[in-house]
């Protein structure tokens, strides 16, 4: 009976460290989730800031285009290298 009671005694410490382990975990695993998801958040909005800023650039460049400006000057100003607004006005 002394070695069934230590028996239990060391299953009831087991369970409950593999109690603890597993929450310590699941709460590990939840904190990590939240940060990730702040982190994309943090980031997608960073990413839309600068697609909205390149979009408005383009805007910008667009405009001075139809004032005549020639382009490595709007390039200078709207801040898009040049490349590209050859690369935009080719396809339209």
């Amino acid at each position: 009976d002394v070695e069934r009671g230590r028996f239990d005694a060391h299953n009831d410490y087991a369970r409950s460290e593999w109690g603890m382990i597993t929450h310590a975990r699941e709460e590990g695993l939840e904190e990590g989730m939240k940060l990730g998801k702040e982190e994309g958040l943090e980031e997608g909005v960073k990413l839309g800031l600068e697609e909205g800023a390149h979009r408005k650039a383009l805007d910008i460049a667009r405009a001075l285009k139809q004032e005549g400006w020639p382009l490595a000057r709007i390039a200078e100003v709207a801040g898009v290298p040049l490349s590209e607004l050859e690369g935009l006005w080719e396809r339209t």
